[in-house]
């Protein structure tokens, strides 16, 4: 039995309509996971039609915004938070409220997913808005795979989050040079209770999804 609250008519609501808590999003994942194709949801079957990759609760998007401003408050650059890549700008959306920081959204939109982009979010690639603005820190979630543009931003000594399955997005060397090679700085994993990506399964407690912090040091964050 599904809960009304999780459907209008036979479809699944957008959990992303509104910043959720872990609770609520965790129980319509399962649900979903359960009785449904988990993948088809993530891919634009719900209420928004909306494109997922990475999934933002509220605890989880209060545990970024916390690493960034930390970030922020110990850089020396007084440039803004650049979020590259940004898809529909939702958790730029939500993040926005929890910053100390001026956050900006960018995309190159590519038409290989189907996601309505805001006019708010500035039609840049990765490079080129790394380039423009000087951030302080560079925000990625779910780089596309085999791109090498966080790869560049890294050697360019900027702080950079990246979130997402190393097995699914972005650059097998980005890990294997930065998070297992020996450089100066190697990359940090912050394992979230709270990060949920498209190719974890709940139900299994199959986690893949993490975030990682390139370019800071360790006890920035203890």
């Amino acid at each position: 039995m599904i809960p009304a609250w999780m459907t209008v008519g036979d479809v699944f609501i957008d959990i992303h309509d509104r910043l959720r808590p872990y609770d609520e999003i965790r129980e319509i994942l399962e649900t979903i996971e359960r009785t449904w194709e988990l993948k088809k949801y993530y891919n634009g079957s719900n209420l928004g039609g909306r494109w997922i990759f990475q999934v933002f609760s509220r605890e989880f998007v209060a545990e970024l915004a916390e690493i960034l401003n930390v970030i922020v408050e110990r850089t020396t650059n007084a440039g803004p938070i650049l979020e590259i890549m940004s898809g529909d700008g939702i958790l730029t959306q939500f993040l926005a409220p929890l910053l100390n920081h001026r956050i900006i959204p960018t995309d190159a939109k590519s038409e290989r997913y189907q996601i309505e982009f805001p006019k708010e979010i500035e039609t840049i690639s990765a490079l080129d808005a790394v380039e423009k603005y000087s951030p302080s820190v560079v925000l990625v979630s779910w780089e596309p795979f085999l791109s090498m543009d966080t790869i560049s931003i890294v050697e360019q000594g900027i702080p950079l989050i990246w979130i997402g399955d190393p097995q699914a997005c972005g650059h097998p060397d980005l890990f294997l040079e930065h998070c297992n090679g020996e450089v100066e700085h190697p990359c940090i994993r912050i394992d979230s209770p709270y990060a949920i990506g498209r190719h974890d399964s709940l139900l299994n407690g199959d986690y893949r999804t993490g975030i990682y912090v390139y370019n800071c040091l360790s006890d920035w964050f203890t």
